[in-house]
């Protein structure tokens, strides 16, 4: 009687347990699908703010170079930069979206310099800044 007992309490946590995993199995919230589309836009926006970071320094030790930068192209890899966080905002933590949401209106040069050199994570003494 004893073994017929265990025998019919061990095959129904055994269903449970299968039961359990098939039904989680079948509730995947595209949690992985999400975690590979944060690797993705955090790559893609480490290799951008890298260069884009790359030329602010070099814009700050280099006279020659900064009057060569076409202020247009760098607002442009700014915009792209904010694009990549608005459309992955899960991905990113709360002070790059907001820097991400400062840069969305348009703003003096000097504004969007100083909010590209947070966003970049170049600092501060090291960025220039437009005179403005």
């Amino acid at each position: 009687m004893k073994r017929s007992m265990i025998a019919l309490v061990g095959a129904g946590a055994i269903t449970l347990a299968v039961g359990g995993y098939a039904v989680g199995a079948t509730r995947d919230d595209g949690g992985s699908g999400r975690s590979a589309a944060c690797v993705q836009a955090k790559k893609e926006f480490g290799e951008r703010a890298g260069r884009l970071r790359e030329q602010k320094k070099r814009e700050f030790h280099d006279e020659d170079y900064l009057n060569s930068v076409n202020s247009d192209m760098e607002s442009v890899q700014v915009k792209i930069l904010v694009l990549i966080v608005d459309e992955n905002p899960t991905c990113f933590d709360a002070g790059t979206r907001a820097t991400a949401a400062y840069l969305r209106p348009h703003r003096t040069e000097a504004e969007e310099d100083a909010a590209a050199c947070e966003l970049t994570g170049v600092p501060t003494k090291e960025c220039s800044i437009a005179a403005g």
